[in-house]
């Protein structure tokens, strides 16, 4: 059981020699309101943020440092990295290991009861082919993407991005390690939606990547191939994310969305 005592520092304010940049970089520690640090992040973007994020990441079961892109509001780049804004104090990682990931979806599954259910052909529609009831948690993918696929997807990975280092036992803890308030407006906790990406992250391969104000993008090295695999992990998406893949909002288009592909994105209102 991973304990917060055992996580690595957050680096200080000052330069890092970060693989994949070769050059010293400056950066600064992220802190909350009460001074915790929570992370280093550098003080510029870089275009090459996917070959970094890769080659960091081959270091972090040494360093005890999980990478992971830091994107601001397009129209407000500033924001939220350095405007304090979007996290938090740091949550006790241990009580994820009590939490289900099946259950928490299975909270989030917004359905309308029965009745309204029957009489409504656009809701049948967005949920299809599932019901009232969440369908349960999808099984395990375990064949990869080739490779050479998953090296293109991550070096032609073109938005900017600053990089970010959070002391974490895994990805899957970024969010909750940051005390991240992109999910607040729905009362979701950092610890809730870990819980549910350590779930994928078994199961799929899935790392968190990138994180913005509201928004985060997952790199997936084992999607569904078919269809019929996809509808159920789709519904998963369904439950866990206002938008789910840059729009889709029925399990059917979630669905014909994530088949093959290496990125998985959400947003929350």
């Amino acid at each position: 059981m991973e304990r917060a005592m055992s996580l690595a520092a957050v680096p200080d304010d000052d330069e890092m020699c970060l693989a994949g940049v070769g050059m010293w970089t400056p950066g600064r520690q992220l802190r909350v309101g009460s001074g915790v640090p929570v992370a280093w992040i550098t003080d510029r973007t870089f275009s090459s943020a996917g070959i970094i994020w890769t080659d960091v990441g081959e270091e972090s079961a040494e360093s005890g440092l999980q990478p992971l892109l830091l994107s601001g509001m397009s129209d407000e780049p500033a924001r939220p990295w350095d405007t304090g804004e979007q996290v938090g104090e740091p949550e006790d990682t241990e009580a994820i290991d009590g939490m289900d990931a099946a259950q928490v979806l299975e909270g989030w599954w917004d359905a309308p009861d029965e009745d309204e259910f029957a009489e409504d052909d656009e809701l049948r529609a967005m949920f299809a082919p599932f019901g009232t009831r969440f369908p349960g948690l999808a099984p395990a993918v375990e064949e990869e993407l080739d490779p050479e696929l998953m090296r293109r997807a991550v070096f032609q990975y073109t938005r900017d991005a600053r990089i970010g280092l959070v002391p974490a036992a895994r990805p899957a803890d970024i969010l909750a390690r940051l005390g991240w308030s992109g999910a607040c407006n729905h009362g979701i906790t950092g610890s809730e939606l870990a819980v549910v990406l350590r779930s994928w992250e078994d199961r799929f391969g899935a790392r968190l990547l990138e994180v913005g104000f509201d928004d985060i993008r997952l790199l997936v090295s084992r999607p569904p191939q078919t269809l019929e695999a996809a509808q159920r992990i789709a519904a998963e998406h369904f439950a866990f994310a206002d938008e789910a893949h840059k729009g889709p909002r029925h399990v059917g288009e979630i669905s014909r969305a994530i088949v093959n592909n290496p990125f998985w994105d959400f947003w929350w209102d």
